[in-house]
This record gives C-alpha cells, sequence and structure tokens, in this order.
C-alpha cells in the first residue's frame, strides 16, 4: 500500500511539472502573438513612416492607449465597464439557472421535450439584435432591457447543451447503477450530473462572449450608461481611438472572464481524465 501510494504522489508530481512546463510555454507564446500582432499594427500605422490610412479610420497603438488613458482618468470607464458587466452577468446567471433547469425538465419528459423543441429551435434562430428595439420600448433605456436581451441570448444556448447532454447519457451507466440498486435519484447523482457538467460548461464559456455582446448590442440600441453607449458617441464625433479603446477593453474583459471560467471548470471537473495526444 506505501509503495502504490508513493507512486501515486510521485505521478502527480510528474503530472503538475509537465502542466506547469506547458503552461509557461504558452504564456510565452502567447505574450510573443500579442507583442507581433500590435508590432504589425504599428508599422501599418505610421510606425516605419508610411501611414496608408488617416487616424479617422485606423488610429495607431499609441494614440489608442492615449484616447484609452483620458477615458479611465475621467472615471468613466470604471463605471462604463462595470455598468456592462452587471447587465450581462444578471442576464447571463438568470440564462444559466433557465436554460438549465429547462432542459433538465424537457430532457426527462420527452413528449413534451420533442413537443416543444422545434418552437424552442426557432426562438434560438431568431437574430436577437432584432429583439433589441422591442425590448427597449418595453422595458425602457434602463438596466432591464439589456439584463433581458443578454438573457434571451444565452438561455437557449444553454437549453440546447443540457437537454442534448442529458439526451445523449451512456445507457450503459444507467444500467449499471441500476443493477448496484441505486434509484433515479443515485442514477441523476452519480450518472447525469457529472456527464452534463461537460456539456454546461462547455455553453457556459461561449455565452459568456454571448451574453457581453447582446449587452453591448443593447446599449447600441438605447442606454444612457454604458461601453456600448460610449463607442455610440465616440463613433458620432470620428473619434475613432475612442472606438478603438473601447474594442481593446471589451476584448481583455471578455478574455479574462472566459479564462476565468475555463480555469473554474478546470477545478470542479478535475475528475476527467487527462486527454494525451
Amino acid at each position: 500500500m506505501a509503495a502504490v501510494e508513493l507512486k501515486r504522489v510521485a505521478l502527480g508530481k510528474v503530472r503538475w511539472a509537465r502542466r506547469a512546463a506547458v503552461g509557461q510555454t504558452n504564456v510565452g507564446l502567447r505574450l510573443l502573438a500579442v507583442g507581433l500582432s500590435v508590432a504589425v499594427w504599428e508599422a501599418g500605422t505610421g510606425g516605419l513612416g508610411w501611414r496608408p490610412l488617416p487616424p479617422a479610420l485606423l488610429p495607431s497603438p499609441g494614440e489608442t492607449w492615449q484616447s484609452l488613458v483620458g477615458y479611465a482618468r475621467s472615471g468613466l470607464l470604471a463605471l462604463d465597464v462595470s455598468r456592462t458587466l452587471t447587465q450581462a452577468f444578471l442576464g447571463l446567471a438568470l440564462g444559466m439557472a433557465t436554460g438549465t433547469a429547462l432542459g433538465v425538465a424537457l430532457a426527462y419528459a420527452r413528449r413534451l421535450g420533442d413537443a416543444l423543441e422545434p418552437l424552442l429551435a426557432a426562438l434560438n434562430s431568431l437574430p436577437r439584435v432584432a429583439v433589441a428595439p422591442l425590448l427597449i420600448i418595453w422595458f425602457g433605456l434602463g438596466i432591464t432591457s439589456k439584463v433581458l436581451l443578454a438573457f434571451f441570448t444565452v438561455v437557449f444556448v444553454i437549453f440546447m447543451n443540457t437537454y442534448s447532454g442529458v439526451r445523449s447519457v451512456d445507457p450503459d451507466l444507467v444500467r449499471a447503477v441500476q443493477v448496484m440498486g441505486g434509484g433515479s435519484r443515485h442514477v441523476a447523482r452519480w450518472v447525469v450530473l457529472p456527464w452534463v457538467a461537460s456539456w454546461v460548461f462547455a455553453a457556459l464559456r461561449t455565452s459568456i462572449s454571448l451574453a457581453l455582446a447582446a449587452t453591448v448590442t443593447g446599449e447600441f440600441v438605447g442606454s444612457t450608461h454604458g461601453l456600448g453607449y460610449r463607442m455610440v458617441l465616440a463613433t458620432g464625433v470620428l473619434d475613432t481611438p475612442r472606438v478603438f479603446a473601447i474594442l481593446l477593453v471589451l476584448m481583455t474583459v471578455g478574455y479574462a472572464v472566459v479564462e476565468g471560467a475555463r480555469r473554474v471548470e478546470a477545478y470542479l471537473l478535475r475528475w476527467r481524465p487527462e486527454l494525451t495526444m
């Protein structure tokens, strides 16, 4: 027993060291990719003494940075980021709860699920931008219309993944639990929940970007705060550096949130076997 335990510890240390080495390599490659992208951007906007496009069409990295710094110093950046993220995450949370519950319920109620699946698929195919003006009319320019737009954008993605995940559960695993005397509660706890977790987390990573995009779209249509609202104002006066600055903020925030969700998924689902190539 002691030898087996020592072997497990050794394998765990080797696996941790391998992951750390791969992680450091990935960080280096990602920083290199970002640096090269900025260098190409700078070269194409006057860094080499040649500027094919004026600043009103394509600002340089330096001009974008100056606009971002001024935006931050005004205090509006923190306010707008907070407002946009609050709306996006409220809609995402509601969509996650509703979509997961609806997906599990309809997957178990197969006849009802078969009856409602075409309707839900049709609603899912409805362009979210087309719904935004209607929500503005119904709920005004405040936070409610943006939260509902983010909710409407992600709820069907979560539902479809959860619904498909429950329906794709391996029947051999279900029978194995039942043979050992387990009931429906044990099947749900030891088979369905672990099986569907991967599907739900995959939908979550996609839905984070969708919720953020839906919120900004709602701010385009009608709002008094938020990153989308500031982008509309900047576009109206041809302040392209400010538009690029807001785009960079959205990219950074979106990546940070998705990466955080990926790390949470890796921690919660660490029981899954490691994929080796």
